[in-house]
């Protein structure tokens, strides 16, 4: 059946055949216009191996075109195919630090009571602190502040200049392997930044090089965005536990006024959570006839 390719969940396949009876475009009938369930050979056959470009106004150009399997500046299939995988790199490593980005925004902000929530996990801030070096006298509060200066100061240096993050968090015999092949990172703006203009045509289109430099940035993006991203965020609301949950579209009752916040990052999805808490607010959803208000969050707030 058409539906057992979309979803073995009984309620995926309804919601997909309600959508289609209601004529909605939708993600699936888009998958299969594109040739990605039907006949392979409807896709472009370079743009499946990687060995075309079209990242300057010279191209598009295919690695086969030429007698020596070249693009137009010189650049083999093997560079194409690695300075697009940093590309996808690089925008994956953006996404990701955007939000360690705006959860120490939002760590700062707390300490400084400007926001909803509290520290949740004060041993943990104190225990990261003192693993980055960072003083943790007086107030929780002071602390917080201290180590976002400390992470976004790091955030902030050269790529040549060596990340504190990743010398204080990462184990001693990795470091010695990563600065032996030149990959031990700065911080991850200067690497990102490094990363996207070597794949500039002419710049750099040796795939080893621009190999190194995908490594370099993973470093980089798993200390300085994943590592402090979650240490952060569980500081903030607390270390998740495993408890029991509704899950899939099951979570939705027809009884109640449902909210579903969508997306990566928790910080809304937490504060409407506190909302609802709130008598005042489930008695608006009461209101208008319904049993009251109910907030499917983001699964990253724990909640």
């Amino acid at each position: 059946m058409e539906e057992d390719r979309i979803s073995h969940h009984e309620s995926v396949r309804r919601l997909y055949e309600r959508i289609r009876k209601d004529n909605i475009n939708n993600m699936w009938d888009r998958y299969e216009a594109q040739g990605l369930g039907g006949n392979p050979d409807q896709r472009c056959p370079f743009c499946m191996a990687g060995t075309r470009c079209d990242l300057c106004s010279n191209g598009p150009c295919r690695a086969d075109a030429s007698k020596d399997k070249r693009g137009v500046c010189g650049i083999t299939a093997d560079g194409m195919a690695m300075r697009m995988m940093l590309l996808r790199n690089v925008m994956g490593a953006s996404t990701y630090h955007y939000h360690t980005d705006q959860t120490a925004k939002t760590l700062r902000a707390t300490a400084h009571g400007q926001t909803p929530f509290e520290i949740k996990e004060p041993e943990k801030l104190k225990a990261l602190a003192e693993r980055l070096g960072i003083e943790t006298s007086g107030s929780e509060k002071e602390a917080a502040v201290r180590l976002c200066n400390f992470v976004e100061a790091d955030f902030n240096r050269r790529h040549y200049e060596p990340s504190q993050i990743v010398e204080a968090l990462a184990p001693k015999e990795r470091k010695e392997v990563w600065k032996k092949l030149g990959i031990f990172p700065g911080g991850i703006y200067g690497e990102m930044m490094q990363a996207t203009s070597s794949c500039l045509t002419n710049v750099d289109g040796f795939y080893v090089s621009l190999a190194l430099k995908a490594m370099r940035l993973s470093v980089a993006m798993a200390y300085q965005s994943q590592f402090i991203n979650e240490s952060c965020q569980d500081i903030l609301y607390g270390i998740p536990k495993p408890h029991k949950m509704r899950v899939d579209l099951g979570v939705l009752d027809p009884g109640y006024v449902n909210v579903l916040p969508n997306g990566h990052e928790p910080f809304l999805g937490f504060a409407m959570v506190q909302l609802a808490r709130k008598p005042e607010w489930q008695e608006k959803a009461r209101a208008v006839g319904a049993k009251g208000l109910r907030v499917i969050a983001n699964i990253e707030t724990g909640q």
